[in-house]
């Protein structure tokens, strides 16, 4: 039982990568050229297709890691999955269907990340595609991920939720009043980070994104 809970942890805490690309590099190939203490498993299953399952705040670093080796050949899809669990309905291997099933509609004229941060979400893509929320180059990626980072480093978690609740406010005078209690009482670091950002001018959606990211990515490094 023991064990049991802790791959159940584990699953948890983890992303599944389903990538369908131009090429596979022979590190690749043999599921070599990643950082092994980033990744649980790594599976080529073709010469197009790889598989690997990391812990999700290692997504940023391997990313990373994929575009200063091999990015500048590198092209196709890589999706990016949330793991099911043990739970009835939609399977893990429902999921990789339907990513198998989404990645013909791409070309292969660049390197984008699909991004799904929970499993329903690939039932009905278009939803979150027309949102913003789906589809990416892969440095636009990079750059949210970046900036998720930064978030998650410079905000406390308190103080994470309390602008997500003040940036949902439908009464502008409401949001206006409040936003000047709120910054109050953060540090100038968070102020100038919040301010450069123009965060209160950002779409909704943008927001909700930044918010799912800030779980896919650990505490900012400088060193």
């Amino acid at each position: 039982m023991e064990r049991a809970r802790k791959l159940g942890y584990i699953s948890r805490q983890s992303i599944i990568i389903w990538s369908f690309v131009n090429r596979l590099s022979k590190q690749l190939q043999m599921g070599e050229g990643f950082s092994e203490h980033h990744i649980f498993g790594a599976y080529a299953h073709d010469e197009n297709h790889f598989l690997l399952m990391m812990p999700r705040r290692e997504l940023k670093a391997w990313l990373q890691e994929l575009v200063i080796y091999h990015g500048a050949d590198l092209k196709g899809l890589v999706q990016i999955l949330p793991t099911t669990g043990a739970r009835k309905g939609m399977g893990m291997g429902d999921v990789l269907c339907r990513a198998v099933y989404h990645e013909a509609r791409f070309p292969m004229d660049q390197l984008r990340v699909r991004f799904y941060s929970a499993p329903y979400q690939i039932l009905q893509p278009h939803t979150r595609d027309q949102q913003g929320l789906l589809t990416f180059e892969v440095s636009e990626f990079l750059g949210l991920l970046e900036m998720a980072a930064v978030f998650r480093t410079v905000l406390r978690p308190e103080e994470q939720a309390s602008l997500y609740e003040l940036l949902n406010l439908e009464d502008p005078s409401e949001e206006q009043f409040y936003w000047g209690r709120f910054t109050g009482y953060l540090n100038q670091e968070a102020r100038d980070m919040l301010s450069a950002w123009r965060i209160r001018q950002w779409p909704k959606d943008r927001i909700k994104l930044l918010y799912e990211l800030v779980d896919y990515v650990a505490f900012y490094q400088t060193h």
